[in-house]
């Protein structure tokens, strides 16, 4: 692990939580908002439930979990007892769970075998090519089968959940910038060089490369859908 790869692994979670936060400002415009909530539904459950795990594991007293709540899902909890890194865990925590929950939809439909990986130390253009290459392969081989569109629809509702809210980023944020400088300093005076690559490479990396595709999937699909209604829409007004 270099420093190179380090900020590569770095621009790829942003570009994770980037992404769906497009699918959810996007399907807002395409689905009326009860239609929006019910098509999301399993995404929020699980977002909510990764809080709430994550509120546990750091020891912070959870008092209510809400899922459909008017203003959206909520796990209202109180400060965690870990300190510095127990904030930033439990904001982040849909991006894991949410992961996780994708990763098990890939073994329960048997796609495991069509799983990509991420190369932080290859260059940033050659991870876009290969990661859309691969979801137009596992379109390819797949979308002849029913049971695929029903992977998809599970597929993307957990994707459109896994990027954090602003509240959960707000409060998150500078444990956040403090977790990303403690990596930097430990790639770059090499301490515990060997771990430290290991825990992104073949972790967190497997993590972002998983929720990258699935959201990439659903981008190819959800953008042509919204100028279509977009396009549609305007034409109704005339």
């Amino acid at each position: 692990m270099n420093l190179s790869s380090y900020f590569a692994f770095i621009v790829w979670f942003v570009l994770l939580v980037l992404f769906s936060f497009v699918l959810d400002c996007l399907w807002c415009r395409i689905f009326p908002r009860r239609g929006y909530r019910l098509f999301i539904t399993l995404g929020i459950v699980i977002h909510e439930l990764s809080h709430a795990i994550a509120c546990v594991l750091m020891r912070a007293r959870i008092f209510r979990i809400r899922f459909f709540a008017p203003e959206g899902g909520a796990v209202e909890h109180g400060p965690p007892k870990i300190p510095i890194i127990g904030k930033p865990i439990i904001g982040l925590a849909p991006l894991f769970g949410c992961s996780l929950a994708l990763l098990g939809l890939f073994f329960l439909f048997k796609y495991q075998q069509d799983l990509p990986s991420i190369d932080f130390s290859a260059s940033f253009f050659a991870n876009i090519k290969e990661l859309f290459q691969s979801t137009l392969d596992f379109f390819r081989s797949y979308a002849n089968h029913w049971t695929f569109w029903l992977f998809l629809y599970f597929s993307a509702s957990i994707a459109a959940s896994i990027a954090p809210s602003t509240t959960d980023l707000k409060n998150a944020f500078w444990g956040i910038i403090f977790l990303v400088v403690l990596g930097w300093a430990l790639v770059y005076f090499q301490i515990g060089e060997n771990f430290v690559g290991k825990i992104i490479n073949q972790y967190l990396g497997r993590v972002i490369t998983l929720g990258a595709l699935m959201e990439s999937i659903v981008l190819v699909i959800t953008v042509p859908i919204y100028f279509i209604k977009k396009l549609v829409s305007r034409n109704a007004l005339f």
